[in-house]
């Protein structure tokens, strides 16, 4: 799909473009320059604090991105890098989002 000059720059997990339009002199738009802004900033807190482990996981805004985060925290978890407490509180907050975003696309369905 061709990108239109003024869409937001934002790649999705699977890929696809964002398709909103980007604000005014900005590359992303409304949502996605704010997330962007989060993780900068939440990168600069973790440089800052280095006894934090450093892992990021994508923003859960469709099934390809859960998926991912679901491979990275069982990772980190058979790693040993998080304890089974963190770990479990992230795979029901990824139970959630899998549970709100069916919930999403059945509202979507005529």
């Amino acid at each position: 799909m061709a990108r239109l000059p003024n869409q937001c720059m934002h790649i999705m997990v699977d890929g696809a473009h964002c398709g909103s339009p980007a604000m005014r002199h900005n590359r992303f738009c409304y949502n996605h320059k704010r997330q962007h802004e989060q993780l900068l900033a939440l990168n600069a807190d973790r440089a800052r604090d280095s006894r934090n482990l450093q892992f990021t996981l994508p923003v859960l805004e469709d099934a390809s991105s859960i998926q991912v985060s679901l491979t990275q925290i069982m990772r980190l978890l058979a790693a040993g890098q998080i304890d089974r407490k963190t770990a479990s509180l992230m795979l029901y907050a990824l139970q959630m989002a899998t549970t709100n975003l069916h919930d999403a696309a059945l509202e979507n369905v005529p």
